[in-house]
């Protein structure tokens, strides 16, 4: 039967897409793991050796485990650290901020194939950085950028909506639903909520959404039919398959290829003018409700990346 080949899944214990693709690779040729690194340092005990860029994970409930037996890593969540109960107030920062250092250093150093990497989540972390580097590809016409301005500036954002019309807001980084910026967030005490935290604004592009689904070279796409500004406040969005061009189909390979996605979800929107227009690229997309309502063989194409 041969060597097993060993999966580590970094998420949340309780994560249906961790657990889905747990119970889909644990058999006779893969040993499958769940890392939450939340329960680190108190569950876990973690080695690094950065000259020889080596490391060892010794699982309290499990089998101790040298990094260069793992075959992949499935980057589905990142739970940082555990919080130190520490009496003393300054030593359990301490003593978070060095957990956080050694589990974020192996993550961003350690070898092996990543799906997806360290830098690639961080890329996301930083949505005006991947927005900025998407727009540095310069991929008009086959997919265009919503002029955009990320600002706390009442002054800013009043002029950005005047020059553009009208408007959407949602945060920086993310964590809320999008929004019409109507002439309610432009004065009084909504425009004085920018002392607080900037946000990302963006010209409204009317038309239908798009996610398309990047596995290696694999390209997947669906129609997303929704009433609802933000589709993902509709409980039951019409979701179907969807035919991309030639031009727009090697347009996603290069945005996930700059942003280092072996596997990703792009969001665009199409007009009715037939032009496409991108928002952002995901590097661990939830994909089970998609692949459950348009057959797109997604978990299939996850599968593959991780064992092939």
């Amino acid at each position: 039967m041969g060597r097993k080949r060993f999966v580590l899944i970094l998420a949340d214990p309780d994560d249906e897409h961790a657990l889905y693709v747990q119970g889909l690779l644990a058999d006779e040729r893969h040993v499958v793991r769940i890392l939450d690194t939340s329960r680190f340092p108190s569950d876990y005990a973690l080695s690094y050796g950065p000259q020889s860029n080596s490391a060892r994970i010794e699982f309290a409930d499990g089998p101790t485990l040298d990094w260069s037996d793992i075959h992949s890593i499935y980057w589905r969540q990142y739970t940082g650290v555990g919080v130190s109960t520490l009496p003393d107030a300054e030593q359990a920062d301490i003593a978070e901020n060095d957990s956080r250092s050694l589990v974020e250093s192996m993550l961003f150093a350690l070898p092996g194939k990543w799906i997806n990497s360290y830098r690639a989540w961080r890329m996301h972390q930083v949505k005006p950085a991947q927005l900025a580097k998407v727009c540095s590809l310069h991929l008009d016409p086959d997919i265009k950028i919503p002029r955009t301005v990320l600002t706390n500036s009442p002054r800013e954002l009043k002029a950005f909506a005047k020059s553009v019309g009208q408007c959407i807001f949602k945060p920086v980084q993310g964590g809320a639903h999008t929004r019409m910026l109507t002439r309610t967030y432009l004065s009084g005490k909504r425009l004085e909520n920018l002392k607080h935290a900037p946000i990302t604004v963006q010209q409204h592009i009317p038309g239908t959404d798009i996610r398309v689904f990047v596995a290696g070279r694999k390209v997947m796409a669906c129609r997303i039919e929704s009433d609802k500004l933000d589709f993902r406040q509709d409980p039951d969005p019409k979701i179907a398959p969807h035919a991309l061009n030639a031009e727009v189909t090697d347009a996603c390979r290069r945005i996930a290829r700059a942003l280092n996605l072996d596997w990703t979800g792009i969001d665009l929107r199409l007009t009715e003018k037939g032009e496409y227009y991108f928002f952002e690229a995901n590097p661990s997309p939830m994909f089970m409700g998609f692949e459950s309502r348009c057959r797109l063989p997604l978990t299939e194409s996850l599968i593959d990346l991780l064992v092939r």
